[in-house]
């Protein structure tokens, strides 16, 4: 399979799907996208897609996989500084 060098939208990805560069999902915001790199290839497979991690990505993180956890936050856009108490 072809790996792809383009930026994407969140329509365009779907699991299974080989991505060269983690930089190629910062347009994505507020959705949890799991990367596994094989130590085999020079890109990374798509593994999970989700608004919030589960069990199913859990699953993911095994010493046999090299995981990449992507999260760009929409609140980081606004520029404001938000505080938790």
């Amino acid at each position: 399979m072809e790996i792809l060098s383009d930026k994407f939208n969140l329509e365009d990805l779907y699991i299974g799907m080989k991505i060269q560069d983690k930089n190629q999902l910062s347009d994505i915001y507020d959705t949890w996208i799991i990367l596994v790199k094989s130590n085999a290839s020079d890109g990374y497979t798509i593994r999970f897609i989700g608004k919030e991690t589960n069990a199913e990505s859990d699953k993911l993180f095994t010493p046999d996989n090299v995981v990449c956890p992507v999260y760009n936050d929409s609140m980081e856009l606004e520029g404001d500084i938000y505080y938790e108490e």
